[in-house]
């Protein structure tokens, strides 16, 4: 879910929006759009735009006329690629592009990579098989949203993304994290690892590598146990491993050992079922 802090000058349709000069916040999601009219860009202050649920095929280049826009949300639409003029957006912070099933990642990622307060992006549910090396050029990024993709590797490239603190990689049953411990761990501010619901069975002795993790959530897995390697992760202060199939007595021998620093999320339930 979205979450954005309420402005006295938001406005849920264009029509609000012109009654309304000065409008900073505009809402049209779910409103069957599928091209943006051009009294969008009147609104030369408006810093939020919500265009999610739509059915939008192409931006307009006279997106880049909302000079003072800092979160986008495209999310749920039929975008293939963003225009060039993108990258005009210089106050951009935060970008959904998440759900646009035809969407060209690696040209996406060229006509963002000029943005130089980009820190949010998602990408999730956009048919990724392996993530562009372009990814890397995202210098400023910290919060990356790789969840519902196939992915099974994760490029090199990743470790060269200094400001990258957050991502998540849930719903993937693909993904193989003993295999992508080598790319994760080179992350170097790499702080908090989303891995849920993605049918995780073993946690790999490897995991000790994850140096600079400190938050790491693994809800919805299959896992039974926990190696001895996870109290050797050094920064970790929060494991939250809900619905798992971990025993009750094996729960209980992990809050007496490793609750004296680490913060453990666990219950007694058995796990949910996941939607196919």
């Amino acid at each position: 879910m979205v979450q954005v802090p309420f402005h006295s000058k938001e406005a849920r349709s264009l029509a609000d929006a012109l009654r309304q000069p000065g409008t900073t916040w505009l809402n049209l999601s779910h409103q069957n759009i599928e091209a943006l009219p051009d009294s969008i860009f009147l609104f030369k202050e408006l810093r939020y735009l919500n265009l999610s649920h739509n059915r939008i095929t192409r931006l307009s280049p006279h997106i880049a006329e909302l000079r003072k826009l800092s979160y986008l949300v495209l999310s749920y639409n039929q975008l293939q690629e963003l225009p060039t003029e993108v990258r005009s957006l210089d106050q951009l912070q935060t970008i959904h592009l998440d759900h646009n099933p035809l969407l060209d990642v690696g040209v996406t990622l060229e006509r963002l990579t000029p943005l130089p307060n980009l820190k949010i992006l998602s990408l999730a549910g956009t048919n990724l098989k392996e993530v562009p090396p372009q990814v890397a050029q995202l210098k400023t990024l910290e919060s990356l949203e790789l969840s519902e993709n196939p992915l099974t590797i994760l490029p090199d490239t990743l470790a060269e993304m200094k400001n990258l603190s957050v991502l998540y990689i849930n719903n993937n049953s693909c993904f193989n994290l003993e295999v992508n411990i080598q790319v994760l761990s080179r992350i170097p501010n790499l702080s908090e690892l989303h891995m849920e619901n993605d049918e995780v069975r073993k946690l790999p002795d490897n995991i000790r590598e994850l140096a600079q993790v400190e938050y790491l959530f693994l809800a919805g897995n299959n896992i039974q146990e926990l190696p001895p390697a996870i109290g050797e992760m050094p920064r970790l202060r929060y494991l939250d491993v809900r619905d798992n199939q971990i025993p009750a007595h094996l729960q209980d021998d992990y809050k007496r050992t490793l609750s004296r620093r680490i913060i453990l999320l666990m219950n007694n339930r058995p796990p949910k079922q996941k939607k196919r």
